[in-house]
């Protein structure tokens, strides 16, 4: 086909593809080479961009070039709530990658719930009596024993990667799916979560050390519990503004104390003498962080909330915290295609997709496109899924 052939598209939807992957149009034009005053003739119908330029604009928007020719712009979600709002600041405008991971997040829901309708099989649904919502050390028990993770097999994940991969399971085998990212700012995101009834989603920033990443996980899940999933920086305020920073604060809270429960914490504290907070307080936190497979700010919040140290040493202590990680993290290395495609995409969505395969129901490129490998990688993808966690 010709370049200069015109495409007969919608204005509208040359708009909501932009706006739905928030770029303003100054920005979208400079990505496409064109004017500001060119886009908008085609985003006001004026002008009609050409079938290359189409294809330009729906590299840019990660839009299929079919989504053109629907005859009205689909449907818009619903807005996902931002638990970052502060008075002064108003509310963080999402960028393009924050954007398309949210989008990725729910096409990718959509694909396990289709797969398992075809397949027949059953999504579980997450039972939780929320009762105790007010009490955060309840809810983290109640939330554990719905995790089904005990304590000795906690302080056996001494390994990062491994204490990591086991919270996710543990999310994942009562009804969720977890996914991780690198493509957004750490300091833009550090989770986020999707409330559903059925197949609730919870993102992770694969930028976060896999510490981080697992607090982010658990804060998420407890959002998902609480029915009230949305964009969160888990940082926590002294002096909550609103219902939101409220709930951040919860959430938080209920985090710290799965992972950390009180009474084995108090437990690990009758062999600490009282001497060593008060002259060694980094490598007792450190210890115990070790122990737990968890960072040492979150050691050092348990021990606050449990009125172990002060706030002024809390505060002074995670000033230090986070000075150190305003330095960097040492790289981690090269990642495979199999192990990325694993991480990012979480074991419950990769069975799914592999069941699918295995059972004729997509075909092989279909595969490949919702994994983003080769088929090559396919034999190491599914010894990696398939074998037990441990």
């Amino acid at each position: 086909m010709p370049a200069h052939v015109h495409a007969i598209v919608k204005p509208e939807l040359l708009v909501w593809a932009r706006e739905s992957i928030g770029l303003k149009p100054e920005e979208a034009a400079k990505k496409a080479g064109i004017t500001r005053a060119r886009l908008t003739a085609w985003e006001s119908g004026l002008e009609a961009p050409t079938i290359n330029q189409l294809r330009t604009l729906a590299r840019i928007y990660k839009r299929p070039l079919a989504v053109f020719y629907l005859p009205e712009p689909p449907k818009r979600f619903d807005a996902m709530r931002d638990f970052r709002r502060l008075p002064e600041r108003g509310t963080w405008e999402h960028s393009p990658d924050l954007n398309l991971a949210i989008r990725r997040a729910r096409v990718r829901r959509e694909v396990v719930l289709e797969l398992t309708r075809e397949l027949g099989s059953h999504l579980p649904q997450i039972h939780f009596n929320a009762a105790v919502k007010n009490d955060a050390d309840g809810f983290a028990e109640a939330s554990r024993r719905l995790l089904g993770v005990e304590l000795t097999e906690q302080f056996a994940w001494r390994d990062k990667y491994k204490a990591l991969n086991n919270w996710i399971a543990a999310v994942e085998r009562i009804g969720a799916l977890v996914f991780q990212t690198s493509d957004v700012d750490l300091l833009e995101m550090r989770g986020f979560s999707l409330y559903e009834q059925v197949l609730p989603v919870i993102v992770a920033n694969a930028q976060d050390s896999p510490r981080g990443r697992i607090f982010t996980i658990l804060h998420e899940f407890v959002h998902v519990l609480l029915h009230s999933g949305g964009l969160c920086d888990l940082h926590e305020r002294s002096k909550p503004n609103n219902d939101d920073e409220r709930t951040e604060i919860f959430c938080n809270r209920v985090a710290g104390a799965i992972l950390v429960p009180r009474e084995a914490l108090r437990a690990e504290m009758r062999s600490v003498e009282p001497q060593a907070l008060r002259t060694s307080l980094d490598a007792t936190v450190g210890g115990l962080a070790d122990k737990f497979s968890v960072s040492q700010e979150v050691v050092l919040r348990r021990l606050l909330s449990m009125g172990i140290v002060s706030q002024t040493r809390y505060q002074t202590k995670r000033e230090d915290y986070l000075q150190r990680y305003a330095g960097g993290k040492p790289a981690e290395g090269f990642a495979s295609p199999s192990v990325l495609a694993v991480r990012n995409l979480g074991r419950q969505f990769v069975r799914v997709v592999v069941d699918a395969y295995r059972q004729e129901a997509i075909t092989s490129a279909d595969l490949s496109e919702l994994l983003g490998v080769r088929l090559k990688h396919l034999p190491k993808i599914e010894q990696a899924v398939f074998r037990p966690e441990g």
